[in-house]
């Protein structure tokens, strides 16, 4: 199973949308896909339409109460996407961000939790707008981390920060972790959406996507309806951005995997 923790540490940028659309086209070209809602938010379960029952296991438990993931995963309603799983966030998450930090090794117990997951081509992380617990521990987790960035000037600010903490993580635990810029909330028109595209290429050179996201309503009713966007709005420009993403994804992913075979 290969892992791609999504997280920008500032919010509004498109990260819990790329999150749920990603995983949901990787399911859609075959692949089974495991996505994990790190965000207290619980933004990603709403989005694809999963509530636990009451008294179900959730993240939370599997974080800080050793509960395995498989008790805390559950299947998207949609049977077009029956290969997709979730475990929500759970309503007492944001504790995890003071309790995690006073266990041994708190940084790598999601990496352990998955190892012992098994049936999965992918498992996707929408990791919280912050560089606490919970983010540090899908970072030390993946594979590949995907960073969204919305085209204005503040935006590469919390990607600069974030590339500090995969670097301390290359150096210590996974030197082949992986690092991926998607620009979203593009608009090709705008001078400064074009700018800052041009500023990330330059300042994070053959790390930013080759896809843009551009700015579409459509994702948002999708989001409104609980259906991903892939299956809602198929033919829309975001939706054919995730899916071109996707495929970015999976072929970024054979080339690491290859490196680290021949490591």
């Amino acid at each position: 199973m290969q892992v791609v923790a999504i997280t920008n540490q500032k919010g509004g940028v498109g990260k819990t949308t790329t999150a749920l659309t990603l995983a949901s086209e990787l399911a859609l070209a075959g692949k089974r896909v495991l996505v994990i809602d790190m965000d207290p938010q619980e933004n990603l379960g709403m989005g694809l339409s999963v509530e636990p029952p009451a008294e179900g296991a959730t993240l939370y438990e599997v974080l800080t109460r050793k509960t395995p993931l498989a008790e805390a995963t559950y299947p998207v309603p949609e049977p077009r996407l029956s290969n997709l799983h979730v475990v929500p966030a759970g309503p007492y998450l944001a504790r995890a961000e003071s309790e995690l930090p006073g266990q041994i090794g708190f940084d790598e117990i999601l990496k352990h939790r998955l190892r012992a997951c098994a049936g999965y081509d992918y498992a996707i992380l929408d990791a919280p707008p912050s560089l606490g617990a919970l983010t540090i521990n899908a970072v030390g987790a993946a594979d590949l981390v995907l960073s969204p960035v919305q085209c204005e000037f503040f935006s590469a600010r919390g990607v600069v920060k974030l590339l500090d903490v995969v670097d301390v993580v290359r150096e210590r635990r996974n030197p082949n972790l992986a690092f991926l810029v998607v620009p979203t909330l593009y608009d090709k028109r705008n001078n400064i959406c074009r700018a800052v595209l041009a500023e990330l290429k330059k300042q994070f050179t053959g790390e930013v996507s080759e896809v843009a996201v551009g700015i579409d309503t459509r994702v948002r009713e999708s989001q409104a309806r609980g259906i991903p966007l892939g299956l809602y709005s198929p033919k829309s420009r975001a939706a054919q951005a995730y899916r071109a993403l996707a495929q970015e994804v999976i072929q970024l992913l054979s080339k690491e995997e290859v490196v680290r075979a021949a490591a």
